[in-house]
């Protein structure tokens, strides 16, 4: 373990994760917004898709801010792209689970 914790800081993977997380974080209400009146009537796969596809501008432009203010090489933009759409879809998929098990309550006037 501490080898692999080496390799990361050397090629500064952690670095890159921390960002991909802040700017998945920072999409992820703008994207339920575009997405949460279809995203509950799909399949996982459907849903996935979906949101990469609904996402992508938002994500583009909160990727460009981060990568000028984390000083981020042009380089890594691909893989801190890629890092950044997996945690969003797995964070709007997650809010989509997590809103399917809390019961709707219809509540009646007396």
């Amino acid at each position: 373990m501490v080898i692999k914790s080496f390799i990361q800081k050397l090629t500064g993977e952690a670095k890159l994760k921390s960002v991909a997380e802040n700017v998945a974080q920072s999409c992820a209400a703008i994207v339920w917004k575009k997405v949460s009146h279809r995203i509950n009537e799909m399949t996982t796969p459907q849903a996935q898709g979906y949101v990469r596809g609904r996402s992508g501008r938002t994500l583009k432009v909160q990727l460009e801010q981060a990568l000028v203010r984390y000083g981020i090489q042009e380089s890594r933009r691909t893989k801190l792209t890629d890092m950044a759409m997996n945690l969003l879809i797995a964070l709007t998929l997650q809010r989509k689970h997590e809103q399917q098990l809390v019961p709707n309550v219809i509540r009646k006037a007396a």
